[in-house]
This record gives C-alpha cells, structure tokens and sequence, in this order.
C-alpha cells in the first residue's frame, strides 16, 4: 500500500474555477472574464528563475509558487518520444521568444511519473499551464503547426487577467523569494513537517477562529482530523473487516483508510451505500464525514463532483 495522504502528492493539484476541462486544445481552456491585451515584457515585475527547468517531485512545489507571479508551462515528456523531444524544442523556442514571460516545466514521465499521475497525465507528450498554482490543460500530443504560439499567446492574455505578468530574469542560479504563510498556517506546517497532529490541529482550529472564511485553515483542519483517525487503524485489517461488519463505525474507520491511501471513490461509494440505509443521527453523521473528505481529496476533483451529485440524490 502506498503512502498515506499526509505523506504524498495526492491533493497536492487543486483543479480550480480557473480552468474549463475539455478534451480539446488549450483556445477553450483559458479562464473566461474581460478581455485583456497582451502586457508588455516590460510592464511585468522582475522574477528571480530560469526560463526552462526540470520539475521533479520535490521541486513541484517551486513551480506552483513561481505560478502566482509568472504562468508555468508543463510539458511532460519522454525520451521514449520523438514528437515529445520537437514539441520540447518548439516551447524551448517560445520561452526565449517571450522574453521570460512564461516559465517551461518539463516533467520527464519516466523519471517522474508520481508528478505525471498527480496532473492525471496518462500520455506523453501533453502540455498543462499553471497559473496561480491552479492547472489548466492545454492539450494532449502535438498540437498543429502554428497552432503553439496562438496558444501561448492566449494563456498570457489569460493571465494578465489574473494580474499574473512577472517576466523572468532568466537566472538559473536564482532562488525566488518564498511566500509567507500566516503564522497559525506556519506552525501548523512545522507540526506536520514534525508529525506532531495535535498541535497541527490546534493551529489550524485557531487560523479559523482567527477568520471563519479560511478556507485553507478548514482543509487543514480536515485533513489533520482525517490522519489522527487513521494512525491508530492497521488499514488491512481495517478493510477486511469492513467486509463483513456493516456497523457505522466500520465503515467510517474503512472509508477514511481508503480516502488516506488515494482510494477517494471506493471511499465516498462506501459512505453513500451507508447513507441510502440509513436515517436520523446515523445518516446526519456520515453525511458530515462525507462532507469533511470531500474538503481533503479537493471540491473540484470529478470524483468528488459525482459524489456529491449522488449524496443529494440519496438525501432528497
């Protein structure tokens, strides 16, 4: 089994708002809103970092930080591909072209593929922009000729939009500054970094008591809750037994096991069944568990989208 959530990259891309998901090229994937012209690369602040790097597990989090002041590019590739090696060249060319006003991130499938699977890329070449940490997909293989720079252009004009115009300085060497978090965020990263939960827990609660709109402080608090729960299960034995038990507790301590370990639909089906039987407190309880892991696996996910769409069918 693999590593369990506070452990992994699992919910570490956030889908957004920002992006339409389609099958399609990247002209339908830009955030919609009022139009707005291509910035200058003189009218962007100056950002410390290269125009090109590798993205790697480790350092997937630069790149969506660099995402707040410049759009990253993401192309996964393969050295198994020829067209993945032209299509790196072309977006190479590009980044020199701009002048620093997007950044190339090439994730090499084979090298990386647990970044590859946490952008759920199951071919190479594909190409995915970040922008304000948030991936949009531009598109899967080869886009046609001339159609690379258009949608280039297009996901600058998007970002300007956004008020994301930092240009680059092309300096390899840089370390770009990085944000601050709150200080309850800070403290609850430290105590997690540590494996200290309650304290985490203590300074996520405080956060939103701090300001009851914090979304990230209420995520955290989910997701803390959800790995004091399940450090005290053995997930086999949790499961198996979840077989043959239908009590309440059961299938609580088996789905949190599931959502831990990346199984998030075998998780909310395990739920909703508890739901559909269920009434009163029992049900009442179950829909909050629902809602809380619902917070942790990202409220953009498909499979979350389906849950709920099933959790209100069972409820009215």
């Amino acid at each position: 089994m693999s590593q369990p959530l506070g452990a992994s990259m699992y919910g570490a891309v956030d889908l957004s708002g920002l992006s339409n998901r389609t099958n399609g090229r990247a002209g339908s994937a830009a955030p919609t809103g009022a139009a707005g012209a291509n910035p200058a690369a003189s009218s962007g602040a100056s950002v410390p970092g290269p125009l090109v790097t590798d993205i790697t597990a480790d350092s997937l989090q630069g790149a969506l930080e660099m995402s707040q002041r410049v759009p990253v590019v993401v192309l996964f590739h393969t050295s198994r591909s020829e067209p993945a090696a032209a299509l790196d060249r072309q977006l190479q060319a590009l980044a020199t072209q701009q002048n620093g006003r997007f950044q190339l991130g090439r994730v090499d499938v084979d090298a990386a593929p647990e970044v590859a699977q946490a952008f759920r890329i199951t071919g190479a070449p594909a190409v995915v922009a970040l922008l304000q940490g948030q991936p949009i997909p531009l598109f899967e293989g080869v886009p046609a000729e001339g159609e690379l720079s258009t949608v280039i252009d297009r996901l600058l004009e998007a970002a300007a939009r956004y008020g994301i115009t930092g240009v680059l300085d092309g300096d390899a060497a840089a370390v770009p500054p990085q944000p601050q978090l709150p200080p309850h965020h800070k403290e609850a990263a430290e105590a997690l970094s540590s494996g200290d939960l309650d304290t985490a827990h203590a300074e996520y609660l405080a956060a939103l008591k701090a300001n009851p709109g914090d979304a990230a402080a209420q995520t955290g608090v989910a997701q803390v809750e959800l790995l004091q729960r399940v450090r005290v299960l053995n997930p086999e034995q949790t499961l198996r037994a979840a077989q043959s038990d239908d009590s309440l507790n059961a299938q609580l301590a088996a789905a949190d096991v599931e959502v831990a370990y990346g199984r998030p639909g075998e998780a909310f089906a395990r739920l909703l069944a508890v739901i559909r039987r269920s009434n009163g407190e029992e049900r009442d309880s179950v829909r909050k568990r629902l809602l809380a892991l619902f917070e942790i696996v990202g409220t953009h996910e498909p499979v979350v989208a389906q849950a709920r769409r099933e959790l209100s069918a069972a409820l009215f």
